[in-house]
C-alpha cells in the first residue's frame, strides 16, 4: 500500500524535499553549536588578556583571525554539504526571525556599551545573557528539545551573576555562557536529531 496518494513523481520528491530540510536542519544545527564554540574561545581569550596584562592584540590574535578563518570553514562546511543560507530567505520562518531579533538587540547593547558608553561592562553582560537565554527558550520551544530549556536556565542563572560580579570578570561569564549553555546545548540537539534520523 502506498504511503501517500500522491503519483510516484510527486511522492519521490515529496521525500526528497523532506530528507533536503532535514540534512539542512542538522547542518546548521552543528554550525550553530560550532560558532557558539568559536566565540566562547574569543571572549574568555579576550577576558584572559585582559585579565593577565598579555601582551598580544585580541582585536587582531584573537577576534579578526578567528572569525575569518571560521567564516571561510564554515563557507566550506555549507558548500560539502549542499547547503545555501539566504540573508534574506524568501520563507522567514519563526527561527530565523527569533535569531534575527537576537542579532538586532544584542547590537543595540554593544552599541550602548561600547559608541555611548549608556551601560556599564556588568550590566551589559548580564542583559546580553538574558538575551541569549531568551533565544534558548524559543529554541526549546521550537524544537522541542530540553537541552536548550537548560541552556536558558544557565543563561539567566549567568546573567545573574555577572550583574552583581566585578566589571573585569563580564567576559568571563559570557565566554563561560556561550561554552556550557549555548555550545553543548546545541551539540546535544545536534546528536538528538542525528540519532533519531537513523
Amino acid at each position: 500500500m502506498p504511503a501517500t496518494s500522491l503519483p510516484p513523481a510527486q511522492e519521490t520528491e515529496l521525500a526528497l524535499s523532506v530528507e533536503r530540510a532535514y540534512r539542512e536542519a542538522l547542518v546548521t544545527d552543528r554550525l550553530g553549536a560550532i560558532w557558539s564554540l568559536i566565540l566562547a574561545k574569543c571572549l574568555l581569550a579576550q577576558w584572559a588578556i585582559t585579565r593577565y596584562s598579555i601582551p598580544v592584540s585580541g582585536a587582531f590574535y584573537v577576534w579578526t583571525l578567528t572569525l575569518v578563518m571560521g567564516t571561510v570553514a564554515s563557507l566550506y562546511y555549507l558548500h560539502a554539504h549542499r547547503v545555501r543560507l539566504h540573508l534574506l530567505p524568501t520563507h522567514f520562518r519563526v527561527n530565523a526571525a527569533v535569531l534575527g531579533g537576537l542579532v538586532v538587540s544584542l547590537g543595540f547593547v554593544a552599541y550602548a556599551r561600547f559608541a555611548v558608553g549608556a551601560l556599564e561592562a556588568p550590566a551589559a553582560a548580564a542583559l546580553a545573557a538574558a538575551l541569549l537565554g531568551s533565544w534558548s527558550l524559543a529554541r526549546a520551544a521550537l524544537r522541542r528539545a530540553w537541552p536548550p530549556l537548560v541552556g536558558a536556565l544557565l543563561w539567566w542563572g549567568l546573567a545573574a551573576t555577572a550583574l552583581r560580579a566585578p566589571a573585569d570578570e563580564a567576559l568571563l561569564w559570557l565566554g563561560l555562557g556561550m561554552l556550557g549553555a549555548q555550545a553543548l546545548p546545541g551539540f546535544a540537539v545536534a546528536a538528538r536529531e542525528s540519532r533519531r534520523r537513523v
